[in-house]
């Protein structure tokens, strides 16, 4: 039996999804897929000081940053990317700073995390 699936398309990950994955905010002007509105509440979650998410970037699990870390320090980032906020590891951010320079490169945050060893 074949079957036609309806889709939408998330305004922040612009992937195309069945209609059922995809929520409408602000009536129709605005939508996001459920795998963005759970990284963003993940990201607001770490910023609120409750459990650590990994890297959406990378998709790296916690303790897989954890356990490859050669230091005692591990530093992760809220950032706000493609719309809403994403949490990325050093090495996922240090990729991202260069495409939006025009919000970091007179801060110190962008001195900071360009100073930052791989």
């Amino acid at each position: 039996m074949n079957g036609i699936v309806a889709t939408s398309r998330c305004n922040f990950c612009t992937r195309s999804l069945p209609a059922w994955r995809v929520h409408k905010l602000a009536g129709e002007a605005q939508t996001i897929c459920d795998d963005c509105l759970d990284w963003h509440n993940k990201a607001i979650a770490l910023l609120a000081g409750k459990a650590i998410p990994g890297c959406q970037g990378c998709l790296a699990s916690w303790e897989f940053l954890r356990d490859s870390s050669l230091g005692s320090r591990i530093s992760l980032y809220v950032v706000p990317k493609d719309g809403i906020y994403q949490v990325l590891c050093a090495v996922c951010l240090r990729g991202y700073l260069p495409k939006r320079a025009e919000l970091y490169r007179e801060t110190a945050f962008g001195a900071a995390v360009n100073a930052l060893p791989l």
